[in-house]
């Protein structure tokens, strides 16, 4: 049986710096002399997924907002300068390969999925998938070495720069190795590259690279691994042959393919190293909660990871315990009064998803204007520069700020009473400026 490679990267990515700190373990093609491990577990067949539709129109960007909330799973079709695109051609695998893998891991563990980043189309929700065309040219892109660290680099200096996405893209373009199937990588900040080589690996299943390179973005497997392989194959498993992770693929279909079947390596256990059933990148289909953002004024409300994106009030789905820092949004002309809730105050509102957690936002016009009017001989001035009015004056002052205004009489007269937003007798008032407003300071002769 003809076996072929499959590449893992690990470590930091210096992005712009042309280098990554990474081991690279380069497998090709050889001769297996057996399929399967000894005594390892046999996968469930499960039936196969009828080809699925992509029914899209590409973009260039990242759509917002994502369907699910969380950090999500983006997906690229990417190709060098010069090579043709041919899009139409890989949307509806892609888009296929995408649903096998969220088949394929709810059947290997019912209680996650990946989060893949999700749109609604004509026909139903389906990836948001994006075409990148390189500025590298097919030459310089067909050589393995640097090849991997030039497309990490080329998506951050594209836009797609999010620490808070794992991007799987399929690269169309030719390859120097036609045993190199995939590379995937994850600096520090977490951002992560999982590349499928479609022009190389002819009959590997390309669902098999993407969920395998997937893993690598995180953090599969670790060097604590009782069953993690001996270098040059470190980063794999070598207990079974049917594990995902194991550093050798052939024409297999993915549902023939064991996510750690004995939950020891890198997925499930219970030791104290990385797990990567843990990863934000999977949906926790068992602990899910919903999450109410409520909005008065003109403003909205978003948050640093990917899925809440507000205008108006809205309840947005999530892990629970994931950590959201949300930021105020006003409309032009206005600003934010405060939060409320599980956030108070006026600035960044950082918030952990929890039952009962919820958060309100209130914005107001900028200003507000307040008129005042003077009956009799007085004057009346304001705490900040603004009115000084004998008889009638006007200023616009910072919404929600409390103004405090003093009445002082001419010589012979005295102060009697407010009316409007002031009231009584005192010569002093303060107004809440929570509204366009007025008040009224009457004077009478002493």
């Amino acid at each position: 049986m003809i076996l072929a490679a499959v590449v893992a990267v690990f470590g930091s990515a210096a992005r712009g710096s042309g280098e990554l700190g990474v081991v690279t373990r380069d497998l090709r093609l050889e001769q297996a002399t057996s399929a399967s491990a000894a005594g390892a577990p046999a996968a469930t067949r499960v039936p196969a997924r009828t080809a699925a539709t992509w029914c899209g129109t590409p973009t260039q960007v990242d759509l917002r907002p994502n369907t699910l909330s969380g950090s999500p799973v983006h997906w690229i079709y990417a190709l060098p300068s010069d090579a043709p695109d041919r899009f139409s051609t890989f949307a509806s695998r892609m888009q296929t390969d995408a649903e096998a893998i969220d088949a394929w891991w709810r059947r290997e563990d019912p209680a996650r999925a990946p989060r893949n980043d999700l749109t609604q189309l004509s026909c139903g929700s389906q990836l948001d998938l994006t075409v990148l065309r390189l500025p590298q040219t097919s030459a310089q892109l067909t050589p393995a070495e640097g090849r991997f660290i030039t497309l990490f680099n080329a998506l951050p200096s594209a836009g797609f720069r999010s620490p808070f996405t794992k991007y799987i893209l399929y690269f169309d373009g030719p390859v120097a190795e036609a045993d190199l199937c995939g590379q995937g990588a994850s600096d520090a900040s977490g951002f992560g590259v999982a590349t499928v080589y479609v022009q190389a690996c002819a009959g590997a299943p390309t669902s098999v690279i993407a969920a395998h390179e997937f893993l690598h973005t995180l953090g599969a497997v670790p060097r604590s691994a009782p069953h993690r392989c001996p270098d040059p194959q470190g980063g794999h498993t070598c207990d079974s042959a049917s594990d995902l992770m194991h550093p050798f693929l052939d024409a297999s279909p993915l549902d023939a393919k064991l996510l750690d079947p004995g939950r020891d390596d890198y997925y499930g256990h219970s030791a104290g190293f990385t797990d990567s059933q843990d990863s934000a990148w999977l949906v926790q289909l068992d602990r899910q909660q919903p999450f109410t953002a409520t909005i008065s004024g003109q403003g909205g409300v978003t948050a640093d990871v990917p899925g809440l994106d507000c205008a108006q009030s809205c309840t947005t789905t999530w892990n629970t315990s994931t950590r959201l820092t949300l930021s105020a949004v006003p409309r032009p002309g206005a600003k934010l009064v405060r939060w409320s809730g599980a956030c108070s105050g006026a600035s960044t509102c950082v918030v952990t998803v929890a039952p009962g957690a919820a958060v309100s936002a209130l914005f107001a016009p900028s200003v507000y204007r307040l008129d005042v009017a003077v009956s009799g001989r007085g004057t009346v001035r304001s705490s900040r520069a603004g009115i000084t009015c004998r008889p009638r004056c006007s200023a616009a002052f910072p919404s929600f700020a409390p103004l405090g205004l003093t009445a002082t009489p001419a010589k012979g007269w005295r102060f009697r009473s407010w009316a409007g937003a002031c009231r009584g007798t005192r010569p002093t008032c303060t107004v809440p400026m929570t509204a366009a407003t007025s008040a009224r300071a009457v004077f009478s002769r002493a």
